[in-house]
């Protein structure tokens, strides 16, 4: 099998680790040239660029994904699916969610294990064939694999995660374990998880808003530092247009306020521009 990882970042070093020897594996980032001519195309395509890279990722993919292949998105908030479906087809796009914290520190990943990965069938039944081809070689690799009708339950799960997490350790410059202990931070990235919460809700996706704060409290303590706490100190953009931004954005097209988390897009575009 022949599989492309679109962004080598940390998850995707992640991902790379698990199915080094097991397949064939391209690297493709803003430096690598996506295949040579005369090069095979790839059997799946797995996302793991940040949000605001999808464009370029789908770009890519339509020049090397196979006709009967699968484009696999692990990427954090909302929006991406939609680039990924304009470039390839809907029917050939596997939504996805990956647990796992990561780093690159000079170089080198740091990861809290092999990572644990739910992905969504496509429709396309040759593209459910390479998927499934996919998540036997990433388990084989160490991965905890998950293949399901309906990912849309964990990709907003992740989302309440993220979306209370990510922006608050981002502004206070802190770890996520620290977030637990801060007087201010926690009651914050409370009530981003309640609102965020309702948002789901609101999009057919049920979450209790009462018990929200609940699921990023249980990630805190064995995650290190979130991916946008990484960007901001490292000078990078953030995602936060396409996880708190998304949430407002979607709650007001349904009609749930999301003030706090509108503010909390505002202010960390003031961090990173500042």
């Amino acid at each position: 099998m022949r599989v492309a990882i679109l962004g080598m970042g940390a998850i995707g070093h992640v991902i790379a680790r698990a199915l080094d020897g097991r397949v064939d594996l391209v690297a493709v980032d803003r430096t690598r040239s996506p295949l040579r001519d005369g090069e095979p195309a790839v059997d799946a395509a797995i996302v793991c660029v940040k949000a605001y890279g999808t464009k370029w990722a789908a770009e890519v993919a339509q020049r090397i994904l196979g006709r009967d292949g699968v484009i696999t998105t692990v990427q954090n908030g909302l929006g991406n699916v939609e680039t990924l479906a304009a470039a390839v087809g809907e029917r050939r796009v596997s939504v996805g969610v990956i647990y796992v914290g990561a780093e690159l520190v000079e170089g080198k990943l740091e990861a809290t294990g092999a990572g644990r990965v739910e992905l969504g069938r496509p429709d396309l039944p040759a593209s459910r064939e390479r998927l499934a081809d996919l998540a036997q070689a990433m388990t084989a690799g160490g991965m905890t694999v998950s293949v399901v009708d309906d990912p849309w339950p964990s990709v907003w799960g992740k989302l309440v995660v993220n979306a209370a997490m990510n922006p608050t350790t981002a502004i206070f410059g802190i770890r996520n374990s620290e977030l637990l202990d801060h007087p201010a931070g926690r009651p914050l990235a409370d009530d981003l998880a309640r609102e965020t919460a309702r948002v789901a809700t609101a999009a057919g996706i049920p979450i209790d808003d009462a018990s929200a704060p609940e699921m990023w409290h249980k990630v805190a303590s064995f995650v290190n530092r979130s991916s946008m706490l990484q960007d901001v100190q490292a000078g990078r953009p953030t995602e936060i247009d396409a996880i708190n931004g998304a949430v407002a954005r979607e709650g007001q097209r349904l009609g749930v306020q999301a003030p706090v988390n509108e503010a909390i897009t505002l202010l960390v575009k003031a961090v990173t521009e500042r």
